[in-house]
């Protein structure tokens, strides 16, 4: 008896113990759950389209009905009650690749339930941490507070750092450290700060003025091209036409390669596998026509005037088919035109010259590598980005170009003249030369690079006194002092970034100057973006009534660069 009554007695403490310690176990990885999300990594979703193609918001998806390219359009999420701008019944979508109206399908917001935005992971700590090491990097995917209410969380593309002046001209971004510069530019930069605080809290009148001759002067001199690390570039290419996907029924205002010299030409575009066979004529080449090159995005289905673009990138594969064989690939930009010459006898050149390079045309810069067999094919890349000429030859980067004044191979941006208003109206597209001998060119791919820019509408800010194309426009750079930085949206003609940031909000109204209207303060950082781990979930056509997706698109989980 006395046995038994111990026994039960045991066992319910040791049932006490295991329920004990189960309660203290949940408790403990509540704990660890709120310490993770709280100092290391936390999920966000990807509300708007203001960071498109690189990160998708409430959005749609379409099938090209004429060349078969997928692509996503925004749409308004309607869960999401801010005042974002509907998409019509009318709207339509165009083919991003063959320029296709994809029209008459359901694509309003109202009729075809949006997709929701990524889902992504955002690293917390380093900059919790803080100090050398572990602040924000330049071109990292950012998420913060928006400065208008310090509540909703904003995800851009970090461009400027602190103790610099920066500034946007065609499509790039431009900065100098702030030591490197005078104590009269940087006083005056200091003093139209100031206004620029005066202005936003009514102590002053007028307009925000530019800078003066002798700042824009040094800072001409002294500004220098932000060139996008090797990831971000990679990610900020956007595709002009894939040969690949050609329009199946092609209008005039769709793209294709057309022969310049017509019947005479040594080119067969007839298919996606394009031939060349040398017959003799000079500049003998085919252009890439009726699509331009320029800022669009398929993304924004609402149309918007876009300036063009300049740097731009050519991929193809490469098969010679005779010893002597050679392709030579045009680029040019801001009226210099640029040559990449590649031979199967393994001579590589590049070339700054007016017209097609004869044999005796001195190159940029040119080297001999191992001649390429006959009927093997060999990936080519030629790119002219960020003021760098660069050819890869499979995965390996053979040329490129040089920005120093005393090198034969030097390339830089003119920023005086880049000052100037732009009156060009299209970017020269790619030309591609069959220079002799006979080959082949498959997957032919023309890309163009991510391109920043400033409205001129006047209305761009709401503020009556800020510059009519926002900060860091040409005539007003922006000073970044310590601890603020500047952001932008890769999807410039739908966000809402540091160009254009017109509203302060509460949390910020307290630190008077020390905040400044177009920058982000460092406390209000929440960290880096890098993973998206659950992209826009497919929805089962079997179960078209359910207005959620079920199946995570696994192809488009990846790291965010």
């Amino acid at each position: 008896m006395t046995g038994s009554v111990n026994s039960h007695t045991a066992g319910g403490a040791q049932q006490h113990e295991g329920v004990k310690e189960t309660v203290e176990s949940i408790f403990v990885a509540l704990i660890l759950a709120f310490i993770f999300r709280a100092f290391i990594v936390e999920a966000f979703v990807i509300p708007t389209g203001s960071m498109a193609p690189t990160l998708y918001g409430a959005h749609g998806t379409i099938v090209c009905s004429n060349c078969g390219t997928e692509f996503a359009y925004g749409v308004r999420d309607l869960a999401d009650n801010r005042n974002v701008r509907l998409v019509r019944s009318n709207a339509v979508a165009i083919c991003p690749n063959c320029s296709h109206v994809n029209s008459g399908l359901a694509i309003n917001d109202e009729a075809r339930n949006p997709e929701s935005g990524d889902r992504i992971l955002v690293l917390k700590w380093p900059l919790d941490i803080g100090g050398p090491g572990f602040s924000p990097s330049r071109w990292d995917v950012t998420v913060f507070k928006d400065p208008a209410d310090g509540v909703t969380n904003f995800i851009k593309r970090l461009a400027g750092l602190p103790n610099e002046v920066l500034t946007i001209l065609d499509g790039d971004v431009y900065t100098v450290p702030t030591e490197d510069l005078s104590e009269q530019t940087i006083a005056e930069l200091e003093e139209i700060r100031h206004e620029k605080y005066e202005l936003r809290t009514g102590k002053r009148r007028g307009l925000l003025r530019t800078t003066s001759k002798e700042a824009t002067e040094e800072l001409n001199q002294k500004l220098r091209i932000v060139r996008k690390t090797e990831e971000a570039q990679e990610e900020l290419w956007r595709v002009v036409y894939d040969n690949d996907y050609p329009p199946q029924n092609r209008r005039p205002n769709q793209p294709i390669w057309k022969v310049y010299r017509g019947n005479t030409s040594g080119w067969d575009v007839s298919t996606r596998r394009i031939e060349f066979k040398d017959n003799g004529l000079e500049a003998d080449h085919i252009v890439l026509a009726d699509k331009p090159v320029d800022a669009s995005i398929s993304y924004n289905i609402y149309g918007r005037n876009v300036p063009a673009v300049q740097d731009q990138r050519v991929r193809l594969v490469f098969t010679p088919k005779t010893q002597d064989a050679e392709v030579r690939i045009k680029l040019e930009k801001l009226g210099r035109q640029f040559w990449a010459s590649v031979s199967a006898s393994g001579t590589v050149a590049l070339f700054d010259s007016k017209s097609e390079p004869n044999d005796q045309s001195p190159a940029m810069i040119e080297k001999q590598l191992q001649p390429f067999p006959i009927d093997r094919s060999v990936q080519v890349t030629f790119e002219n980005v960020d003021y760098v000429l660069t050819l890869k030859v499979g995965d390996k980067e053979v040329l490129t170009s040089s920005g120093d004044e005393k090198d034969k191979a030097y390339y830089a941006p003119n920023i005086a003249a880049l000052r100037k208003p732009s009156t060009r109206r299209s970017a020269p597209p790619p030309r591609i030369f069959g220079h002799r001998g006979s080959f082949e060119l498959t997957h032919l791919v023309v890309d163009r690079d991510q391109y920043y820019y400033h409205t001129h509408n006047s209305s761009a800010l709401a503020l009556s006194w800020g510059p009519p194309g926002g900060w860091a426009s040409p005539g007003h750079p922006i000073l970044l002092r310590d601890k603020e930085y500047f952001m932008l949206g890769d999807n410039t003609a739908a966000s809402k970034d540091s160009r254009l940031w017109d509203v302060w909000g509460p949390h910020l109204e307290p630190r008077g100057e020390e905040f400044q209207l177009g920058t982000v303060p460092e406390d209000q950082i929440i960290g880096k973006a890098f993973f998206v781990y659950w992209p826009s979930p497919q929805r089962l056509p079997w179960l078209s009534s359910l207005k959620i997706g079920l199946i995570p698109d696994v192809g488009r989980m990846r790291w965010i660069r």
